[in-house]
């Protein structure tokens, strides 16, 4: 078994959980006042275009990379939709304790079927394991979806809306409140990384006879999202715009990744041995455990105090939240090797 692990992912899914878990605890543990801060938007916004979107395109990297057969992959896609379902209900365990002991008014259906990550990433799986059953236009029809996903996201919105109480649509898309990363737009990034490993032979053959172009290519990204930023900021910032947000953005978000990655593709090469970079690709290669861990405490603790703390406290809660995260994940990680 081949166990070589490949360092600029790992990096690239550590920054993203360690920017996911501060936004966790803004967004449950902290009152109106703290959220709309300068802090709080500062946050929000770190946690927006490297961590989620990005962690899906390397996602869909490495699907379109693995050598394992349809079924098993479908499988995987599966277990991983049903490990979404106990996530959720962990998470929310004390939250769903209150509404059976003490007749909460809140839908448990909803707290156990909020479309969180692992309900994307088991779902986006299974639709690129099929993708990869094709024997013909993998590359072709990726980009078709990828444009059809990111380009009709806002007519989705509008038609999967109904009246009636619905926990199936909210999968797919639609401005449901529990429905955090629908198909559409989310589908979309997977769909990226997997394109992407499908080209990537003729990518780096031509940065490596075009190094000036591409520089210059960089360089003009660097200025459209800088133009962009105000519009990019305003809907990271907007929770809701965010989960549910449109073609636009999708562009934007994809030139601050290709931005980001090519920045920490250098500090890999340059810096791999750095405590901080050593840390972060540790955290990236237990990303699941780290992820699972910290929603745990995180949502059990919230259900008590449901954005009722000040920001002052942020640090208070952040520290020994994210600790203890840190401590469960290596035990967890210890006895997985021992």
């Amino acid at each position: 078994m081949n166990t070589k692990r490949f360092p600029l992912p790992d990096l690239l899914k550590g920054f993203a959980v360690f920017l996911i878990v501060p936004v966790h605890i803004l967004e449950t543990f902290i009152d109106y006042s703290g959220r709309e801060s300068l802090f709080g938007k500062i946050l929000l916004l770190l946690g927006g275009p490297v961590a989620v979107p990005l962690f899906m395109i390397i996602m869909g990297y490495f699907v379109a990379m693995s050598k394992k057969s349809a079924a098993r992959n479908m499988l995987r896609g599966v277990l991983i939709f049903i490990l979404g379902i106990f996530l959720n209900i962990g998470l929310n365990f004390h939250l769903l304790l209150k509404i059976w002991t003490e007749g909460w008014k809140f839908d448990p259906l909803q707290a156990i079927f909020g479309v969180d990550i692992f309900y994307l990433a088991g779902l986006s799986i299974i639709i690129l394991s099929g993708l990869k059953t094709l024997k013909y236009g993998q590359q072709w029809i990726a980009f078709a979806l990828i444009l059809f996903v990111s380009g009709s996201t806002s007519y989705f919105n509008e038609l999967l809306m109904v009246t009636e109480r619905n926990y199936i649509l909210p999968f797919v898309g639609g401005e449901y409140s529990w429905s955090y990363f629908p198909l559409f737009p989310w589908l979309a990034y997977p769909l990226i990384g997997f394109l992407f490993q499908k080209t990537e032979p003729k990518i780096r053959e031509f940065i490596q006879k075009q190094k000036v172009v591409f520089i210059v290519f960089l360089a003009f990204l660097f200025i459209l999202v800088v133009l962009f930023s105000r519009f990019g900021i305003e809907t990271t910032i907007n929770l809701s715009e965010y989960y549910h947000h449109t073609f636009l953005f999708f562009l934007w978000t994809l030139g601050v990744d290709v931005l980001w990655v090519s920045m920490l593709w250098f500090v890999v090469q340059k810096f791999s041995e750095f405590p901080v970079i050593v840390f972060m690709r540790w955290l990236g290669k237990n990303i699941t455990a780290f992820y699972i861990i910290q929603w745990l405490i995180i949502g059990n603790i919230a259900t008590a105090i449901y954005q009722t703390k000040e920001l002052s406290n942020y640090v208070f809660w952040f520290v020994p939240i994210f600790l203890a995260t840190i401590v469960a994940t290596r035990l967890f990680e210890k006895n997985k090797y021992s």
